[in-house]
């Protein structure tokens, strides 16, 4: 595996293909080697081989998970210090998520001041219709996985989960209106979330910002502060990355 990722590291930083014997002779090894770590990585999209010339270079699913890399790199960079700032105004931990194909996904958390630790870890992949970032996706993400989930009955993580489609689509075009998203105890019982998106410079989705605590310190309506806080710091994160308001 470590040679194989040398290898696909070479091809990488060369501006043209290489053939079998040059790379068996950068490595110091054989050209049965070399042929059967490049057809594993041809067989999973990161290396293609051209027809006429039987060079390698670097495929298209190499180039993707560069721009998907370096695209979270960018998000962390460009929230780091808006999020620490939010923790230390309002005292609680923040969480970054990134919208990908299977969801929402934590990126990135910062822990709050308390002595108790409150938050998700990252890595998570959130409930759609159970958390306030998760709402955020269907709200402001593409319409066909949205129209797909309220096409059928939603599981109740808690008592509080909002498990009916009607009920939470009426929910989403409150949450469009004002901006942010709330999920009082429905994706675990005695916490709350108040989240709001994260545009790019197109205008699309690409993440969210939010606030966890327990219930008693993020209230089912939350504060007039929180509020203004979080859709504040949803604000200046997307204008790191380029977004420059609605047209």
């Amino acid at each position: 595996m470590v040679f194989a990722l040398q290898i696909l590291e070479y091809l990488a930083q060369r501006r043209s293909t290489v053939g079998v014997t040059d790379l068996a002779r950068v490595f110091g090894t054989t050209k049965s080697r070399i042929y059967r770590h490049l057809q594993t990585l041809m067989a999973a999209g990161y290396v293609i081989q051209e027809t006429e010339t039987e060079r390698y270079r670097t495929g298209g699913r190499l180039i993707a998970l560069g721009r998907v890399v370096s695209e979270n790199f960018e998000l962390m960079s460009a929230a780091r210090t808006v999020m620490e700032e939010l923790r230390d105004r309002l005292g609680h931990a923040v969480t970054l998520s990134e919208v990908e194909l299977a969801g929402l996904r934590v990126l990135s958390t910062v822990a709050g001041t308390q002595p108790f630790e409150i938050g998700v870890k990252p890595g998570s992949l959130l409930p759609a219709h159970a958390t306030a970032q998760g709402k955020l996706l269907l709200a402001f993400g593409p319409d066909a996985p949205r129209e797909k989930l309220l096409r059928k009955t939603l599981p109740a993580n808690t008592p509080q989960t909002v498990t009916n489609p009607n009920v939470l689509r009426e929910e989403l075009k409150q949450i469009r209106k004002q901006g942010w998203a709330t999920a009082p105890s429905q994706a675990v019982v005695g916490l709350n979330a108040i989240a709001a998106p994260i545009f790019d410079a197109t205008g699309a989705l690409v993440g969210t910002v939010a606030i966890i605590d327990l219930i008693q310190f993020v209230p089912a309506r939350p504060t007039p502060e929180q509020i203004r806080r979080i859709l504040e710091a949803g604000k200046r994160i997307s204008a790191n990355i380029g977004w420059r308001g609605a047209s």
